[in-house]
């Protein structure tokens, strides 16, 4: 930041009472954030919502709903139930074949019935039963005594293993396998081959005792047979339980949860349309969709905008106690803060502008605007702080709500608020949109790479058109916030120190002394404030016009004189009126030439409020001589004020020290230099350099260089033998 005129209100400035200075201080401040939150809201609202209305099945709509974003309808549980049973239960199954089965069952078989012949022959009746209860056979007294005749028993035992030996091979299903059946094929693994035939090839148990028992008449030796073909009958085909779980799941999962999908723009229901079963599983899926999503449905949608306000007014305050505590050069001024609010506006303005246009607007957004108008008025500290704060905000709004876009929008920032250093010349804004544009080109990349979608070239485009329509306008809108704030930046003070100003061009015309002693005091002001971080270009354009008042006298100061001394004539009092005047009067002709007031300053504060010693002390000699009584001191004093900032300082000390050294009679470096320690030591010690924070360090610093400049100005010459009869000092 270059300077500013001084202008204090009650906004403005420190408060001094807490009612109500304090409270109109503060409160504006205040007022002037939330009302950048509630801005933002409105310009970027929280999704407005969307009306469905209430609809039952057979009524009529109303009018045409259209989805607003596509979405998927889902199918009802009872109607996925049955699709997912239906294809549980179209998944053939597979049965694994036993080649044992058939032996297995008929030696059990034949040794059941030696068992039966062992007991006829030793117990009769009695022991028969008793096999049989052993085995499991509940058999009725009348079935036991056909066992008894051996040739009854014998008729039994082969017609069971005759069954078992002829069905077994064709394949018989375990019990309970076959009601799980549910196809017309099964598959069988055979002997490690899979293949597919048909169910009706196959038998159940049920099957197997009516095929067993096919032809014969009822009686009580065939329910004999069907009770001992049940007790060692052995499957010869066992479901492989573990591949058809496998298999039905996979075939329930593959079932589709939705019964279709609606596309954004697409009509869920027409106007005057029946609402059938569809339509209001459609309207039910899009209400449920857009719920997930955050958007609200037949409501208002003011708790999003109270949240939002209340998101953009923390942030917001955020900075603000940010600038509080570490920019109190920016807080109390009122003009500062409306300015930040007014690059604020413009900002968020030109981003609802590119959030329409661009598909990923992170790229385009006037980071740039901002960075480059802060980074010039005030320094790249702020501006990179106001990045950070917009980015955030910019990247909690609705459209641009992604952590990309806060990434891409702040490093593109950063990178223009740390290029925008050492702005001087406008040709170097081309490179400052060189590195602006390759730290978005990097950050693209990256995200990218990321995985973020958007069209690389394209984006890339909008980047560098962004970068720079953005940095150009905002080079271009630097004179509107310089009137806004007042403050003077480097570049228009490079342009108010053109020689060929008029006011400068006047006084080099007009009082040409004056002007090379301003050119030499202008050197010493812009060196020593680089010495010690002042600003110099400040410095150097104050120092042309400190002395411009002069030009309504010039002939009463001594580097514009020739001749005679015209002070010789006046009165002592009148000679100080006419010196301490060039201050007055060029306070005067700045104002009238509308000269930035922080220019007035040094015009002002260059003498401080020192008394005019020579035409003082004339003045005291005079009256004791008459027998009056001692002059005013106020008529011999500048009208200052003192200096109240180091660049004013600065000239009053390299005033002071050029002006002396002029009048050095033998200006050796030893001289030069006991005259700098001497003017500096009679500044403080008539307190004038009291409120222009100068350090100690400081002042060594400007000591240091002043000797070094002066003693390259006042070094000693060669003395030609050609010019010697000029040069030669004269003789009384």
């Amino acid at each position: 930041m270059s300077g500013r005129g001084r202008r204090r209100s009650l906004f403005s400035g420190t408060p001094v009472r807490p009612w109500p200075d304090a409270v109109v201080h503060h409160g504006a401040r205040w007022l002037l954030l939330l009302s950048l939150a509630g801005g933002l809201v409105l310009l970027y609202p929280p999704d407005p919502g969307v009306f469905i209305g209430r609809h039952e099945l057979g009524t009529v709509a109303d009018r045409d709903i259209i989805a607003v974003s596509g979405f998927d309808v889902p199918k009802d549980a009872e109607q996925l139930r049955q699709e997912r049973s239906a294809a549980a239960s179209s998944v053939i199954p597979t049965f694994n074949f036993d080649g044992s089965a058939r032996a297995a069952a008929l030696e059990s078989l034949a040794g059941f019935f030696m068992r039966l012949d062992s007991a006829a022959t030793g117990a009769g009746v009695a022991g028969i039963a008793s096999v049989l209860s052993a085995a499991g056979i509940e058999a009725s007294p009348e079935q036991t005594e056909v066992l008894v005749d051996r040739s009854r028993a014998t008729a039994i035992y082969e017609s069971a293993t005759e069954a078992i030996g002829r069905l077994l091979d064709q394949g018989v299903m375990a019990p309970g396998a076959a009601s799980e059946v549910t196809t017309d094929s099964i598959r069988v693994l055979r002997s490690g081959q899979e293949m597919l035939v048909p169910r009706t090839s196959v038998l159940s148990g049920r099957e197997f005792y009516e095929a067993a028992l096919a032809g014969r008449e009822e009686g009580s030796e065939t329910d004999l047979l069907r009770l001992i073909l049940a007790r060692y009958l052995v499957a010869s085909l066992a479901p492989d339980t573990a591949r058809n779980a496998r298999e039905r799941a996979v075939a329930r999962d593959s079932v589709a949860v939705t019964a279709g999908r609606v596309l954004q723009g697409e009509a869920i229901v027409r106007a005057n349309d029946q609402v059938g079963p569809a339509e209001l599983q459609k309207l039910d899926a899009y209400r449920n969709h857009l719920r997930a999503n955050g958007i609200s449905v037949d409501e208002s949608n003011l708790g999003a905008a109270f949240g939002g306000l209340i998101l953009n007014a923390v942030m917001l305050s955020i900075f603000g106690v940010l600038l509080f505590f570490f920019r109190p050069d920016i807080y109390p001024e009122f003009r500062d803060l409306l300015a930040l609010a007014v690059i604020a506006v413009i900002y968020f303005s030109g981003a609802f502008f590119v959030a329409g246009a661009a598909a990923f607007p992170g790229a385009a957004l006037p980071t740039v605007f901002v960075t480059v108008v802060l980074a010039v008025m005030w320094d790249g500290r702020l501006a990179l702080l106001t990045v950070l704060v917009l980015s955030a905000l910019t990247a909690a709004q609705e459209p641009f709500a992604s952590v990309d876009t806060f990434l891409v929008a702040l490093a593109g920032g950063a990178a223009a608020a740390l290029a925008v250093r050492g702005y001087r010349r406008l040709s170097q804004i081309w490179r400052i949109i060189a590195i602006t544009f390759a730290a978005y080109a990097l950050a693209l990349a990256a995200v990218y790479l990321k995985g973020a979608e958007f069209e690389f070239a394209t984006t890339l485009a909008w980047a560098l058109a962004g970068t720079v329509i953005w940095a150009i306008l905002g080079i271009g809108f630097l004179p509107v916030f310089e009137w806004l704030t007042g403050i003077t930046t480097d570049q228009t003070l490079a342009g108010l120190a053109d020689p060929n100003r008029p006011l400068i061009k006047r006084l080099a015309a007009e009082a040409p002394g004056t002007w090379a002693h301003t050119i030499q005091v202008a050197n010493l002001a812009e060196s020593g404030a680089d010495d010690i971080g002042a600003n110099p270009t400040l410095c150097r354009a104050g120092a042309y016009y400190h002395d411009v008042g002069k030009m309504v006298h010039p002939e009463f100061f001594i580097e514009n004189q020739s001749g005679d001394n015209p002070h010789d004539a006046l009165d002592p009092e009148a000679s100080a009126a006419i010196v301490r005047g060039h201050v007055v009067e060029g306070v005067r002709m700045a104002r009238k030439e509308k000269v930035p007031a922080v220019l007035i300053d040094f015009i002002s504060e260059h003498h401080g409020d020192q008394t005019i010693g020579f035409f003082l002390q004339q003045a005291v000699d005079k009256a004791e001589k008459e027998g009056r009584e001692p002059p005013d001191p106020a008529k011999f004093r500048y009208p200052g004020p003192r200096p109240r900032t180091r660049e004013t300082a600065i000239l009053m000390l390299a005033d002071s020290v050029e002006s002396a050294a002029r009048a050095l009679k033998e200006p050796t470096p030893r001289r030069i230099s006991r005259l700098i320690d001497e003017i500096f030591a009679t500044k403080l010690e008539r307190k004038q350099l009291n409120r222009a924070g100068l350090t100690l360090r400081d002042l060594a610093l400007l000591k240091r260089r002043f000797r070094r400049i002066l003693g390259g100005i006042h070094h000693r010459r060669i003395d030609y033998p050609g010019t010697r009869h000029l040069t030669a000092r004269s003789t009384p």
